[in-house]
């Protein structure tokens, strides 16, 4: 009888490459699954679906710009000041002790949006979408008024350079 040569597998080598394989596929399954809890679980949701509506507008020009714009400051925003709520508090701090209170110097009362525009005994005091050119603006940059009281601080100067480069509005 011949001699046959058995293949004989060994039983350890199996049990090897069973746990390799085993190692593999616990490593590729990703995490454990949990034990279940009585704390409540968070599951993710979506967000609602966003839209974004964009409406084409014509870029202002001179034909149609609003004529009661605020003008640009020298930083290039556009200042929106409003003599109401803006610039008479100012007025009334710095100016109306001279120019208003008991007394109305050189005939110039700034109590009021129609005193302010009647000027004072010598003529206008501003002149509306023009600081450089007021008198008003000049005399406060030069630092001759106020006179007398605290001075106007620079962000209130801006303050009323803006409101008479957009115009001097009664707003």
């Amino acid at each position: 009888m011949p001699h046959l040569k058995h293949r004989t597998t060994s039983w350890g080598n199996i049990s090897i490459l069973v746990l390799v394989i085993g190692i593999v596929l616990v490593a590729c399954a990703g995490p454990a699954a949990q034990e279940p809890t009585d704390e409540p679980t968070l599951l993710p949701t979506s967000a609602p679906e966003q839209t974004t509506e964009v409406i084409a507008t014509e870029a202002p020009t001179a034909a149609n710009a609003p004529t009661d714009a605020p003008a640009a400051t020298e930083t290039g925003e556009a200042a929106e000041v409003s003599f109401a709520t803006d610039v008479l508090p100012i007025l009334q701090s710095r100016c109306v002790n001279c120019h208003g209170g008991q007394r109305t110097e050189k005939g110039l009362n700034l109590t009021s949006y129609a005193h302010f525009m009647a000027g004072s005994e010598k003529g206008p005091v501003l002149v509306a979408g023009d600081a450089a050119g007021s008198k008003f603006i000049q005399l406060i940059e030069q630092g001759k008024m106020p006179k007398r009281g605290p001075k106007v601080l620079p962000d209130q100067f801006q303050v009323l350079v803006d409101w008479v480069n957009a115009g001097a509005l009664n707003n």
